[in-house]
């Protein structure tokens, strides 16, 4: 099904359902205060989804999508497995380009690459390593955004004047402590959950709060209603 289908069914769906959604106080992000525009000649049709989706207000952190609303033809799983576990607005990329400021990006468990693929067209200079192929990837649906370099987590020692990215490590594995340690470059840009959260192990956590020391995070970060995503980068301490 298209991306232009799904979102005639996700509209349809809001006709079908308009006075539930206005009772559990839902909200689309799409043409609110909270909405980003994708900038023109960009793709990104995870975001263009995200937005139309029912949403709930969560205090200082804006709207959040609802993936697991009743009835809902396009949900949570289904985008996750496609595109990303973590979502790329159009001003987490703004954000990204500023803080990167001309500066190279590595990406270690890039999964189907669709970080990347926004990155690079944000106009960041972006390679890509996952250890599993896309087409064999669980953690996808098979399809390879940008083009996706073989390589374990340890190969970003490779790419020191890049700044590296790890955008939602595997829950309680060790191989975002691992690229963390292989890298030797100063600069990093951690996507996801902290510590007790979904991602990564407590090795990873123990080394960002011995090694590094965070500058800024993106205040135009999308999270899931169910999920306490972040994007933040880091510089290294000392």
């Amino acid at each position: 099904m298209t991306v232009s289908a799904e979102l005639a069914e996700i509209r349809q769906w809001w006709a079908q359902s308009a006075g539930r959604q206005t009772r559990e106080r839902m909200y689309r992000i799409a043409d609110g205060p909270d909405d980003q525009l994708t900038p023109a000649g960009v793709h990104n049709p995870y975001w263009e989804l995200v937005r139309q989706l029912p949403s709930v207000r969560d205090g200082l952190l804006g709207l959040r999508p609802d993936g697991f609303a009743r009835g809902l033809p396009v949900g949570q799983h289904l985008l996750t497995k496609r595109y990303a576990w973590a979502i790329p607005s159009p001003g987490d990329l703004v954000w990204l380009a500023e803080v990167l400021d001309g500066r190279g990006l590595v990406e270690i468990g890039a999964g189907s690459g669709y970080w990347a693929w926004q990155a690079r067209q944000a106009g960041i200079d972006v390679i890509a390593y996952d250890p599993t192929d896309p087409a064999t990837n669980a953690y996808t649906d098979g399809i390879e955004y940008l083009a996706i370099r073989p390589g374990g987590h340890s190969s970003s020692r490779n790419h020191p004047d890049r700044a590296l990215l790890l955008c939602w490590p595997s829950s309680g594995d060790p191989w975002a402590a691992d690229a963390l340690r292989a890298y030797t470059g100063d600069l990093l840009v951690y996507i996801g959950e902290g510590l007790d959260g979904h991602c990564a192990d407590n090795g990873f956590f123990e080394l960002l709060g011995r090694e590094w020391v965070p500058v800024g995070s993106s205040p135009h970060h999308v999270s899931w209603r169910h999920a306490h995503s972040t994007a933040t980068a880091y510089r290294r301490a000392g």
